[in-house]
Order: structure tokens, then sequence, then C-alpha cells
């Protein structure tokens, strides 16, 4: 049979995961959160509050300023005479199958499969990070895909809304989510409607870790939650 030369290198390596796999992962998850935290600062300067978003559209950096701001003016309107909280938005691309083609067909309906293939190795990429991203409790209050809601099962690491509201909305999407279409903020701020119609609105639990670790900190995503949802125009 054939003869496989293993290199010393290649041994090198295996025993370095083998002693150290669980202190090799444990830096990687910072080093992602890190790498996360970063790239999403952009322009804004450091925010109070982050909210995430992960759906099938890439808002730009316009983008993400207006949809902060709306969330900051719902937040101050339910804070009269209060200090307003500052809110800054991370996002993830994550596309739907469907989306990715739609997206990648020219006028004449044909599928270009460079595009199609580039958007799915990124769309995948920014679900892993995104897995990732929700563990390190740094935000608390999430507009997300009904894609990736289902995908990632979200529901069993959010609050019930019938904790928080006595009994499910009835124009809730399930136990656990609104849909941000539905809500009076949605239909009064335009910037918000960049994000797609089937954007849900999540209050994730708090963790032991992040941000939302903190037990005031935590009372301001919930309150952003709430004022997400119980917005009353002017």
């Amino acid at each position: 049979g054939a003869i496989a030369v293993k290199g010393g290198f290649l041994i090198w390596i295996e025993n370095v995961w083998y002693h150290y796999k669980w202190p090799i992962l444990v830096v990687t998850f910072f080093v992602v959160l890190g790498l996360v935290c970063f790239a999403q600062c952009g322009t804004r300067e450091a925010a109070d509050l982050t909210v995430a978003y992960a759906g099938g559209y890439t808002l730009t950096g316009a983008e993400r300023e207006g949809v902060a701001d709306a969330l900051e003016a719902a937040m101050k309107a339910k804070q009269t005479g209060e200090k307003s909280e500052s809110v800054m938005i991370a996002t993830f691309s994550v596309f739907t199958d469907e989306e990715m083609r739609a997206l990648s067909t020219d006028s004449e309906g044909k599928l270009s499969v460079p595009s199609y293939g580039s958007m799915k190795t990124v769309s995948d990429k920014n679900f892993d990070v995104f897995s990732t991203y929700v563990m390190t409790g740094e935000s608390a209050v999430w507009l997300i895909s009904e894609h990736v809601y289902e995908q990632m099962n979200l529901d069993e690491v959010s609050v019930p809304l019938a904790e928080l509201y006595g009994e499910v909305p009835k124009s809730a999407y399930d136990g656990y989510a609104i849909r941000l279409a539905d809500t009076e903020l949605y239909r009064y701020y335009d910037a918000l409607k960049v994000l797609p119609k089937d954007t849900l609105i999540l209050l994730p639990r708090n963790y032991l870790w992040g941000e939302s670790a903190d037990e005031e900190s935590y009372a301001q995503f919930e309150a952003l939650f709430r004022a997400i949802v119980e917005f009353k125009a002017p």
C-alpha cells in the first residue's frame, strides 16, 4: 500500500491541538468578539447600547446612523425629561438562498454563479460570526430576519412576551418576537424602512458576561425594547 510520511510540523500541530484545544477556542472566541466590535464602530463614537441587526440586507453607514437615530428618538420619547441613551447598530448580512439568487440574477434572468458563490461565502461567514456574537452578551436588543430567527432557534434565549406584558400582544410574530413593520415606530420613521418587513424584534435574556450582564445596562436594553414596541407618534 501507499506509505504516507507525516512531517514533524504536522505532528507538532496535532499535539498543540490535543493539549490546548479549549484555550485556543476560548481565545478565538474573544478575538472574534474584539474584531466584530471594532468593525462595527464605524464613525459613531462609543454608544451606550448596541443593537444587533442580522438579516437579508446590507446597511450602509448612513443607513446605520438613520436606524440608530430613530431608536434613540423612541428611547427619548419614552423617557421624557431623562438622559437618552445613545445607540449603535452592529450589522450582520445573512441571506436566504432565495435572496442570494435574486440578487445574483440579472434583468434577463441569468444567474451569475461567481456572484452567488461570493455572496453565499460572505453570508455563511456572517451567520457563524453572529452565532458567536449572540453569546457575548454585548447586545440585548436584536433586529432579526425570520430566517436567522428560525435557523438559530433564538426563541430559546429570548424573554417571553407574556413575561413582559402579561400576555402575548396580538401583533406578535410568536411568543417571543414582534414584527418591526407592525410597530408605529416603523411606520413613523422612514429611516427604519430600509430594514426588510420580515425583521423581528427580540429581547434576549441577560447573560453572565458582556454588557447585558450589568443590571443597569440590561434595564436600559429592556427600556429600549419597550420604547420600540410601544412607540406612539406625536
